[in-house]
């Protein structure tokens, strides 16, 4: 029954994830991670771990 969230949950994330700036990312991850966690009961990081990915991404100088 729950599942059913799940989809909403990698919604919500890719709409959160779209809108942030630096250090942003990693929080959604981790928000998402959260929801989740609460919908599967499964413990994992892979959101704030891809929001980690993007923040450092974002902060590296351009190389043009």
């Amino acid at each position: 029954m729950l599942r059913k969230y799940i989809p909403l949950a990698f919604t919500v994330s890719a709409l959160a994830l779209a809108g942030c700036t630096d250090g942003d990312a990693e929080n959604a991850g981790e928000e998402v991670d959260a929801a989740i966690e609460d919908v599967t009961g499964e413990d994992s990081d892979t959101f704030e771990e891809a929001g980690e990915e993007i923040d450092d991404t974002t902060d590296e100088p351009s190389r043009d």
